[in-house]
C-alpha cells in the first residue's frame, strides 16, 4: 500500500516539474522579442531517493528514486562577452556623440552655402575688384562697404552658434548627472531585491536583466567599473569613486573645474572631488565643449585679427576719393580672444555722410607686391618715381629714381632682419634717416621695379586690387585660412563617423554572439514546449495507472 501511495507522489512531482519547466519555457517565449532578456533554462535534478543506508533497512534491491524536482532556474548568460559589450558600449557613446558634435560643428558653419563665410569673402572679393575698375563710382564702395559689413556678420553668426552651442553642453552635462543618478539609484533598489531573493534560496534572473540593462545605460555615459560581492550587490565606481554600494547610492553632480572655474565637470557629490571621464558620452561632450569648439572658436578669433591687421594695413597705402592718406578700415582689435565679437567698420567708414569717400581705394604704387609707399601728411610732393629693388643677401638695396628730372638716388641697403622701411625726400632725391622726415616711407616688399604716381593716387584702384589680394591671392591668404578650418572640421567628422562604423559592426558582433548564446530560440522553446509536453502527458498516465492498481487492490480488500 505504502508503495502505491509513494508512486502517486512520484507521479505528482513528476507533473509539477515538467509543468513548472512548461512555465519557464512560456516565459521564454514571452519575451523572445525582448532585447534585455536572457532566456532561462529550468535544470531538473533526481530528487531524494527513498530509503537512505542504514542497519534497519533490508537488504533489497537498494534505493529507490522518487522522482523528479527542479534544482534551479538558470539564466543562460556568458559573462565574459557581457563585459566585452559593456566595455564597447562605452566607446561606442563616445564616438556617437563626438560625430554627432562634430556634425553639429559643420552645420553651423554652413560650409560650402550661399549665406557662408566663405561665400561672404567672395562677395566682399568681387566688390573690391569692381571698385578698382570703377574708383570713383560711389555705387561701387557702396558695395564694398556693404559686403563688408555682410562679412563682420557671417563672422559674427558663426562665433555667436559655437558659443550657444558651447553653453547648451553644460545643460547636457547636468541632464546626463541627472540620469546618472536616476540610474544608479534604480539599481541600488534592484541590489536591494536581489540580495533577498537569493536569500530565500531562489534565483533573481529577471531582476538581473533589468539591473545588466541599466548598467549598460550607465557604461554608454562613462567609463564605469563594477564588481558583484558574495551576496549579488552589483558595487560600481567611477574613476575609483563609488557610486554604488549595495543599497546605497551616491550622486554625481556638475562642478566647477578647480582649474578653470569657467569650465564646468563631472563630480562626485559625497566627497565634492572631481570625476575624471575617459570614455563615453559625457567624455565626448567635455572633448566636444573644450577642445574642438575651443579650437576653432581660437582659430576663427585669429583669422578675424590677421584679417583685420592686414586689411587695415593696405588700407592705410591707399588714398581715398578726397586725395587723403587711407586710415584703417576696421576697428581695432583689442583683445585677440574676442576678436570675431570686436569685428565692426570704423565710425568714419560706417559713417552714412561722407564714409564712402573714405575707402581708400586708389594707391601711389604700380606694384604693391615690389615696394609699399605712404605718404607722409606733411608732404606736398608731386610727381613719378620709379623705385629698383635688388636682393643683397638677405638684405635689400634701393635705388629710387625721378622720371620727371631722371636724377637716380645713391643706393640704400635695408635690413630684413631689422627693418624694411625707409623715408625718402622727393625735393632733394635723398634718403632720410628718419621716418618722420622728406615726403614718403618706402616698404621693400620683394625684388623687382614699381612705378610711383604721386599725382595719380586718388582714381587708379590699385588699392582695391591690392585689399581683394588679400581675399584671393596666392599662397597664404585670409580665404585659404578660413578654408583649412572648414577642411579641418571636415576631416574630424569623417574620421568620427568611421569611429561609429566600427563600433556598430564590433557591437553588432558581439551582440549576435550573445544573443546565440542568451537570446531566446523560439524553434528551440517549441521543442521544449512538445519535450515537456509529451512528459506531463507521461506523467498523467503514469498516475492514471497508479490509480487503477489502487482501485483494484481496494476492491481485493
Amino acid at each position: 500500500m505504502n508503495n502505491i501511495f509513494s508512486g502517486l507522489h512520484l507521479g505528482l512531482r513528476a507533473l509539477e516539474t515538467q509543468r513548472k519547466s512548461l512555465d519557464v519555457t512560456g516565459h521564454n517565449i514571452a519575451n523572445a522579442n525582448n532585447e534585455d532578456y536572457n532566456k532561462q533554462r529550468a535544470v531538473q535534478k533526481a530528487s531524494y531517493p527513498y530509503t537512505a543506508p542504514g542497519l534497519s533497512n533490508h537488504g533489497g534491491a537498494g534505493q529507490f528514486g522518487t522522482g523528479v524536482e527542479i534544482e534551479r532556474v538558470e539564466r543562460v548568460k556568458d559573462q565574459f562577452i557581457n563585459s566585452q559589450i559593456f566595455n564597447e558600449t562605452q566607446t561606442a557613446g563616445y564616438w556617437n556623440e563626438k560625430q554627432k558634435g562634430l556634425e553639429k560643428i559643420e552645420y553651423i558653419f554652413n560650409e560650402p552655402s550661399d549665406s557662408g563665410i566663405d561665400t561672404a569673402m567672395d562677395q566682399f572679393w568681387n566688390s573690391l575688384q569692381d571698385l578698382s575698375n570703377n574708383p570713383s563710382d560711389d555705387a561701387a564702395r557702396n558695395m564694398v562697404r556693404e559686403n563688408a559689413r555682410n562679412l563682420v556678420d557671417s563672422f559674427q553668426s558663426v562665433e555667436s552658434q559655437l558659443v550657444d552651442y558651447k553653453e547648451s553642453i553644460d545643460q547636457n552635462l547636468n541632464n546626463a548627472a541627472a540620469s546618472i543618478n536616476e540610474i544608479t539609484t534604480k539599481i541600488a533598489d534592484l541590489n536591494k531585491q536581489i540580495v533577498s531573493v537569493k536569500g530565500s534560496g531562489q534565483s533573481p534572473n529577471d531582476l538581473l536583466d533589468e539591473r545588466d540593462a541599466l548598467y549598460k545605460d550607465l557604461n554608454s555615459m562613462l567609463d564605469v567599473q563594477s564588481r558583484e560581492d558574495d551576496q549579488g550587490n552589483l558595487i560600481i565606481s567611477a574613476d575609483g569613486k563609488q557610486i554604488v554600494n549595495g543599497s546605497d547610492a551616491y550622486e554625481l553632480e556638475i562642478i566647477e573645474d578647480p582649474d578653470n572655474a569657467d569650465k564646468k565637470i563631472l563630480g562626485h557629490k559625497k566627497t565634492g572631488s572631481p570625476i575624471n571621464v575617459k570614455n563615453g558620452k559625457i567624455k565626448a561632450w567635455m572633448e566636444v565643449r573644450d577642445t574642438i569648439i575651443t579650437d576653432k572658436l581660437d582659430k576663427l578669433n585669429k583669422l578675424a585679427e590677421d584679417m583685420v591687421t592686414d586689411f587695415n594695413e593696405q588700407h592705410r597705402a591707399g588714398y581715398d576719393a578726397e586725395g587723403k592718406q587711407g586710415k584703417d578700415f576696421f576697428a581695432e582689435i583689442t583683445n585677440s580672444d574676442k576678436a570675431v565679437s570686436q569685428l565692426a567698420l570704423t565710425d568714419e567708414i560706417d559713417n552714412p555722410d561722407g564714409g564712402l569717400a573714405k575707402i581708400a581705394a586708389g594707391n601711389t604704387v604700380s606694384d604693391l607686391s615690389v615696394v609699399g609707399i605712404e605718404k607722409l601728411d606733411s608732404s606736398d610732393a608731386d610727381g613719378k618715381f620709379e623705385i629698383d629693388i635688388a636682393t643683397n643677401g638677405d638684405d635689400y638695396d634701393v635705388t629710387v629714381t625721378n622720371l620727371d628730372t631722371g636724377e637716380v638716388s645713391s643706393t640704400k641697403t635695408v635690413t630684413e632682419a631689422d627693418d624694411l622701411k625707409i623715408g625718402f625726400n622727393a625735393e632733394t632725391n635723398s634718403f632720410e634717416t628718419d621716418l618722420t622726415a622728406g615726403d614718403f616711407i618706402i616698404t621693400a616688399n620683394s625684388k623687382g621695379t614699381a612705378t610711383v604716381d604721386l599725382g595719380y593716387s586718388i582714381g587708379n584702384g590699385e588699392n582695391a586690387n591690392a585689399l581683394s589680394d588679400i581675399f584671393n591671392q596666392d599662397g597664404n591668404n585670409v580665404k585659404s585660412d578660413f578654408r583649412k578650418i572648414i577642411t579641418s572640421v571636415g576631416a574630424e567628422s569623417s574620421r568620427a563617423q568611421k569611429m561609429v562604423n566600427n563600433q556598430e559592426v564590433v557591437l553588432k558582433q558581439l551582440n549576435t554572439l550573445d544573443r546565440s548564446i542568451s537570446g531566446v530560440s523560439l524553434d528551440e522553446e517549441m521543442a521544449n514546449l512538445i519535450k515537456y509536453q509529451q512528459s506531463y502527458a507521461a506523467a498523467a498516465k503514469y498516475i492514471n495507472k497508479t490509480e487503477e492498481l489502487l482501485d483494484s487492490l481496494m476492491t481485493i480488500v
